[in-house]
């Protein structure tokens, strides 16, 4: 279920236009653009504290959520934590069996065997974890030029148990006839100390952590092809409102294509 992680940090640094000190490697070209406006891409990370393989991912993906863009890129930051780890020593207090089965219908599309830990997954169309941090990271970029509908969230009304948005979806392609609208809830500066298990002593930092994933009805759109919608979500107390970050997404639901997306914060 554990695969080794492969990714260059200095490539990565470099891309981000940052120097990682004492490490000389050969900068990462800056990806052509076909013209095209870059959309934002959800970058997925199914991961798990009880994975010796997975804190490196863990990382990686934290250190692109901070940077926030890449090669001019909004890259959209989730880590789902699998369940599937957590009878071998360590119960990963993030891990749920939604986000398993998530990770399972991902499988059954990219036809894959099983599950495996750490997996990215690039805006629902390809998927991740021992490649160079060259071809991972074109790919994000090749991801943002896809065609796709585009999204707005906009916050109406919060209380210390729900959130308000209001919603719209314009210029939305063919292939979104079939799809679903996910509204997800992350947290960031989660972090646990390990007491058990693959990574016993260790304390693991996260990249947003997915708290909740609700899956929102869609009115008809309007004559002009705009849709406007109300969403309501609920919020754990327990979580930190000044670190909780909504993103809504449409997806595809038999290719599992995200073929849309923005993101919103709250007033804390």
């Amino acid at each position: 279920m554990g695969l080794k992680f492969t990714f260059s940090l200095a490539a990565v640094f470099a891309l981000l236009g940052t120097a990682l000190p004492g490490i000389h490697e050969p900068p990462v070209a800056a990806i052509p653009s076909d013209g095209s406006h870059p959309r934002p891409v959800v970058l997925e990370l199914f991961t798990s504290e009880g994975c010796s393989s997975c804190p490196p991912a863990d990382a990686f993906l934290k250190q692109l959520d901070e940077a926030n863009r890449v090669s001019d890129v909004d890259l959209i930051a989730i880590e789902e934590h699998v369940d599937y780890w957590d009878r071998l020593g360590w119960r990963d207090p993030f891990s749920s069996q939604d986000w398993t089965e998530r990770q399972a219908q991902y499988a059954r599309v990219f036809r894959h065997d099983g599950p495996f830990t750490p997996q990215f997954v690039v805006n629902g169309r390809r998927d991740f974890v021992s490649m160079s941090s060259r071809e991972a990271l074109q790919s994000i970029v090749e991801a943002s030029t896809a065609n796709a509908a585009e999204l707005r969230l906009l916050p109406t009304d919060n209380s210390p148990r729900s959130a308000e948005f209001s919603i719209t979806i314009e210029n939305a392609p063919p292939e979104t006839h079939s799809a679903v609208l996910l509204l997800a809830v992350t947290e960031r500066g989660l972090s646990s100390n390990v007491l058990r298990g693959e990574n016993q002593g260790r304390n693991l930092a996260h990249a947003p952590v997915l708290r909740s994933l609700t899956r929102l009805h869609v009115p008809k759109a309007k004559p002009s092809g705009v849709t406007e919608l109300k969403a309501k979500v609920a919020l754990d107390p327990s979580w930190k409102r000044e670190n909780l970050r909504f993103v809504i997404f449409l997806q595809e639901q038999k290719s599992l294509h995200i073929v849309g997306a923005a993101a919103s914060t709250i007033p804390h």
